[in-house]
């Protein structure tokens, strides 16, 4: 199964869509923790980040300085819903 890219969500200032995709993903203040399970193997889970994301584009890395300094920081609720949806089939967020 071939991965399906993401999009990047950066439009430029006359509205022209960036052609780029994402290719990583920053999350800040998340919680990390390790637990021991009954065979003492440690676990780790991951909980879901209390502020904010970067994207990173494969064209323009995070588009810094284009519009603003953090043109591809995001919280939860606006982060294009593909990769949210990506996020959460995936685990990576609770």
């Amino acid at each position: 199964m071939e991965a399906q890219l993401i999009p990047c969500p950066f439009v430029y200032s006359k509205g022209k869509r960036c052609s780029g995709h994402v290719v990583k993903v920053e999350a800040f203040k998340a919680d990390l923790e390790w637990t021991p399970d009954a065979d003492g193997a440690w676990s780790l889970s991951i909980g879901s980040p209390r502020s904010h994301y970067h994207l990173f584009c494969s064209e323009k890395e995070n588009h810094a300085g284009a519009v603003r300094p953090d043109a591809l920081k995001f919280y939860w609720a606006e982060l294009p819903e593909e990769l949210r949806s990506r996020l959460i089939e995936a685990r990576l967020i609770a």
